[in-house]
């Protein structure tokens, strides 16, 4: 295993170092340093913000200033070390007075971090603040919309919240900033603990649930494809989106079918009700069961 460790360390580096002497955008004219980001080849949590600040912009190394004091308070509060995580911004180099990047510096800078997460290969992305999150998850999404809340998209989990910054202003940010870290730490443990279909680790059940009587999937019928009803009501809220319900209707299923190994499940059809049978959005209250259909696509060799 070290071998593509020490393969994709070097691969960052040579990024690290385009990035250092980059000039794609005016903001290189007034840094004093370039902010790569750090973090392991191997890092399998990657953290993006919105670009360096003073502190950032002298030593050349993401989040050391007031905001990444904070976050670093916040990765301790869930038990995640610093240096087993990567890492960096949405823009590498500091925008003047801490402003807002506009839409075509972080337009030139976004390849790199395309780059980066070729190499890092994350399972998770966490996105802090709403630069961030507009740059990875599309220009129309609204921070308040996706915050706190696990989506599935291209075989990763993406995890939008606050920019530590913005909780430094607003006791109420603050407190929504540690309980969306609370989350994180629940998306994280659900992702390692179902990984392995004939497998789940203990207590990664439990984690999908906000009520301490978890529901699972249910096989209706097997005629072509697999028709299954789950009841989500006690789902917790970090996974009422219909990508996170998708998923994990979908490592249920293969870990109920004892699926052998290579094979690929996909939802086909996901629809979500009421009690009546009305169909309602995943994050509504509402919302008290998934009707969905599942197919194999063939071998994942």
């Amino acid at each position: 295993m070290a071998p593509p460790a020490v393969d994709g360390a070097e691969a960052l580096e040579r990024i690290a170092h385009e990035i250092r002497s980059c000039t794609r955008c005016p903001l290189h004219q007034q840094r004093t340093q370039a902010v790569p980001g750090e973090g392991p080849a191997d890092a399998p949590l990657l953290f993006v913000g919105e670009g360096p600040g003073a502190e950032e912009d002298q030593q050349g190394r993401p989040f050391v200033g007031a905001a990444g004091r904070l976050l670093d308070r916040l990765l301790t509060s869930i038990r995640i070390p610093r240096e087993r995580v990567f890492i960096t911004n949405t823009v590498r180099c500091r925008p003047p007075g801490n402003r807002e990047p506009h839409p075509d510096e972080v337009a030139a800078c976004l390849p790199y971090l395309v780059r980066q997460m070729s190499v890092l290969h994350p399972r998770v992305v966490c996105l802090l603040g709403a630069t961030a999150t507009r740059a990875l998850l599309g220009s129309d999404q609204k921070l308040n919309q996706v915050r706190g809340r696990a989506l599935r998209e291209g075989g990763r989990w993406w995890f939008a919240t606050y920019h530590p910054a913005a909780a430094l202003r607003s006791a109420s940010l603050a407190n929504a900033l540690q309980e969306d870290f609370r989350r994180l730490r629940r998306l994280v443990d659900v992702e390692w603990g179902t990984e392995d279909p004939a497998r789940w680790k203990p207590g990664a059940l439990h984690k999908i649930f906000a009520d301490p009587q978890p529901t699972e999937p249910v096989v209706v019928s097997e005629a072509g494809t697999l028709r299954v009803s789950w009841e989500v009501r006690g789902v917790h809220p970090t996974f009422r989106t219909e990508s996170a319900l998708a998923e994990l209707l979908r490592r249920f299923v293969l870990r109920q079918r004892r699926a052998e190994a290579g094979v690929v499940l996909e939802v086909v059809k996901l629809q979500t009700t009421d009690g009546s049978g009305r169909p309602v959005p995943p994050e509504s209250p509402d919302c008290t069961h998934l009707h969905a259909e599942v197919c194999p696509v063939g071998s994942g060799e």
